[in-house]
């Protein structure tokens, strides 16, 4: 269903629903929502799309690489992470 309807069944009182806090961010101003953090974080994986026989511009590899490296580097970041909270664990 549409991120739309799954708010207004929830807003309806008819459940609960796993969105997005971006999708929600209205609501949450307004408050007729109210997020409920999950632990441990849900994590997504998103692809660049394009198409298939559509050519590549510099502009686009740039956007393309400059995110792949700021994702490499936040994965980079979050195990070091982890990997501190390891060691003061222990």
């Amino acid at each position: 269903g549409s991120t739309e309807a799954i708010k207004g069944a929830v807003e309806a009182g008819m459940g609960i629903a796993v969105v997005s806090k971006a999708a929600i961010s209205k609501e949450l101003k307004l408050g007729t929502l109210a997020a409920i953090p999950l632990e441990p974080a849900l994590q997504r994986q998103f692809s660049f799309v394009r198409q298939r026989q559509k050519f590549r511009s510099r502009l686009m590899d740039e956007l393309f690489n400059f995110a792949r490296n700021y994702c490499e580097q936040r994965d980079r970041d979050a195990g070091n992470l982890l990997a501190s909270a390891a060691l003061n664990e222990s």
